[in-house]
């Protein structure tokens, strides 16, 4: 994924994070103003409560009533002053007054707001001169004219006092109304916001809710399904199989696909090119298979897919599903490359196969593999020889781990001879395998393709290399000029990040200098333009060692990438050489192999010399190197010995490269 493309992820996912908090952020505004609208309400029936207006009001209602009392306590004294007053009417008086007083000081509480501080402060004046009246009539004597008059003019003093203690709690009582309704009015709407706030609240957790139930649909359908190409995944596919409840009675096809070269277009076009493949694969597998068809994705560039076959005899199901995949092998556009798209597949029936799906499956994964094993771009059904064949491939790797392990896997040394010369300038190091308990030795061409199969190739590897520098570091003590060793390396060894370490390692280990070992490859390694084979191909040329390319001429030879990898020899492989024998055109084709080798300045090794009359075309053709039966089969390190003692020893080995010496010096004496 580019940075624009990760940025516009981002920013789609920040997006769809945001959309999904609104509905919480929006929860949560309305609970704070529900809780502020809560506050306010509490606080409004606190000043209600505060306010106290009825038992003021009901207060000044009672002093009033009072009052009245009072004054007709008043008046009657006015009459009582012209006809005659008695000790009963000062009594009377006395009782009016206390009941006023007895009034008053129930009344004083209700009276708490700042503005009843003018009402308590006539109320107060009233009172004071109240207790005064009500004292003075305790003592004042009924023929006491003068007293009386005084008396009634406090009484009517009096009376004004209550006339403007009334009038101002007519307005305060007013106030006290208004009081109510304001608070009242802040009540119902502070009542009407916690109950638009709590509705707003529930409508947003509903929508939370049925947002979050979405998200657990997406998520769980993203955890179903491939991202990339839409198709269930392996998880959601593994759990199908365990749900589903198959009717005996149906049939269904299950075939696993494998695109070829997947990988390099990843390598070549990147990883946005591998994605369009993949999508544009799987549009055409659905299509061609039908809707009703189980797509999944089993990881990486491997697809499942599962096709009903109900109604339909054994040879018209397999004649169908052919003619559906070949609608498989297309091509598809990415910007202005076309794209070759090509797949492998392995189809195997439930339950005519097997009545355990799962097993059906790894049937139809045997046949995907036996399918690539034998050209790749096919379908293969599965049969019992596979199953066969597969049992004896595991149970060959099987035996050859344990070989490995047991020591029973050994070297044998082929001779590559300078004709011209007349020296072995290098040996090349061939495994084989005795099985100690039948004594057979057991063909390369048996166990190593079981082994490039699986991991196991890697081990071989490293016991190839570690025994042929060993033993190379033998002949180093034995033999002034003992020759290179030369070694065949998997193309999976070559796509390891730590190979060149491991080679420098075993090289150190042993004390041999890098210029004694020579890795061979073939063509297939480099033609893939892998970046870890490129890196390790550097590595080594800077290590030091000699790189030889096997088989030259039997794959796609790439002229420019061989001149920019520049090995140090070309292996011509023995199929050439064997239909030299009066064959022009053959010939012309060595020769030009040779050619190419002398351009790219590296030795060329005719490979597979049988006859006298091999040897001489090759030598005709120019090629000096030679290796094959003429010379040597491979034999073991103790006769490769005696074999290069009897034939190439020391002492010619020494004339050889005093020669050779003197041929240098005679091209730098040319070139001066």
């Amino acid at each position: 994924m580019n940075v624009l493309a990760l940025l516009r992820f981002r920013k789609a996912d920040i997006l769809r994070r945001a959309v999904n908090l609104l509905p919480i952020l929006f929860a949560a505004i309305l609970l704070v103003f529900a809780e502020n609208s809560a506050i306010e309400a509490y606080r409004t029936f606190q000043r209600i409560e505060a306010s106290n207006a009825s038992e003021a009001i009901r207060a000044g209602r009672d002093i009033g009533d009072q009052a009245k009392l009072v004054e007709m306590s008043r008046r009657k004294l006015g009459n009582r002053l012209i006809l005659g007053f008695t000790a009963d009417d000062a009594n009377d008086m006395r009782a009016a007054l206390a009941g006023l007083l007895a009034t008053i000081d129930n009344a004083r509480p209700a009276f708490i707001l700042p503005a009843d501080a003018a009402l308590i402060s006539q109320i107060d004046s009233i009172a004071e001169l109240a207790a005064g009246l009500e004292t003075a009539f305790a003592g004042v004597h009924p023929d006491d004219t003068t007293i009386l008059n005084a008396l009634d003019g406090d009484l009517r003093r009096l009376s004004e006092k209550f006339r403007l203690l009334q009038e101002n709690m007519s307005e305060q009582g007013t106030r006290y109304i208004a009081l109510q309704g304001e608070t009242l009015a802040a009540s119902y709407s502070a009542m009407l916001k916690l109950s638009i706030a709590m509705v707003g609240a529930i409508a947003s957790m509903l929508a939370l809710l049925v947002l979050n139930r979405r998200a657990t649909w997406q998520a769980n359908y993203r955890a179903d399904h491939d991202v990339t190409t839409g198709v269930l995944n392996r998880r959601a596919f593994e759990r199908w199989i365990e749900g589903i409840h198959f009717d005996p009675h149906t049939s269904k096809a299950v075939m696993v696909f494998d695109l070829d070269n997947f990988k390099e277009v990843n390598d070549e076009l990147g990883h946005m090119a591998g994605d369009h493949v993949l999508k544009a694969f799987v549009a055409n597998l659905v299509a061609s298979f039908g809707q009703d068809a189980l797509v999944v994705r089993w990881g990486g560039d491997e697809f499942v897919a599962v096709v009903s076959t109900d109604g339909l005899v054994e040879a018209g199901a397999v004649t169908l599903l052919r003619a559906s995949f070949a609608r498989l092998q297309t091509a598809v556009r990415f910007g202005d490359t076309d794209i070759e798209v090509r797949c492998s597949g392995g189809a195997a029936v439930w339950p005519t196969d097997s009545r355990d799906f799962h097993e059906v499956l790894q049937l139809a994964d045997l046949a995907l593999y036996k399918a690539k094993s034998r050209g790749k771009s096919r379908l293969q059904f599965y049969d019992t020889d596979i199953l066969n064949e597969r049992h004896k491939v595991l149970a060959l790797r099987e035996r050859l781990r344990a070989a490995l392990r047991d020591g029973e896997l050994s070297l044998h040394w082929q001779p590559q001879v300078d004709v011209t010369r007349g020296y072995v300038p290098s040996a090349e190091a061939l495994i084989r395998w005795t099985d100690r308990e039948t004594g057979r030795m057991i063909p390369p061409g048996e166990f190593i393709p079981a082994a490039e199969a699986s991991d196991l190739i890697i081990e071989i590897d490293n016991f190839v290399i570690e025994e042929a520098v060993r033993t190379a570091a033998r002949w180093a003590t034995l033999w002034q000029y003992p020759p290179i060793v030369a070694v065949n390396v998997s193309a999976a060894h070559f796509q390891r990040r730590e190979f060149v370490g491991q080679v420098r390692d075993i090289l150190r280990r042993h004390n041999l200098g890098p210029d004694r070992l020579e890795l061979e490859i073939t063509e297939g390694v480099i033609l893939g333009d892998n970046i870890e084979v490129t890196r390790n191909l550097k590595g080594l040329e800077a290590l030091g060692v000699h790189i030889a390319l096997d088989d030259f001429g039997t794959g796609y030879s790439n002229i420019a990438y061989l001149a920019q990898l520049k090995p140090d020899r070309l292996k011509i492989d023995q199929a050439f050489i064997a239909a030299l024998s009066g064959n022009p055109q053959m010939e012309s084709l060595v020769s030009a192999i040779i050619g190419i080798g002398r351009a790219i300045d590296c030795e060329v090794v005719a490979e597979g010399v049988e006859t006298v009359e091999q040897l001489d075309l090759v030598q005709r053709l120019g090629c000096c190197l030679v290796q094959g039966y003429y010379f040597a089969k491979p034999m073991p390190d103790d006769d490769f010995q005696a074999w290069r003692e009897a034939n190439y020893p020391d002492a010619a080995v020494s004339v050889t490269h005093l020669r050779r010496l003197g041929d240098r010096l005679a091209r730098a004496g040319e070139a001066l």
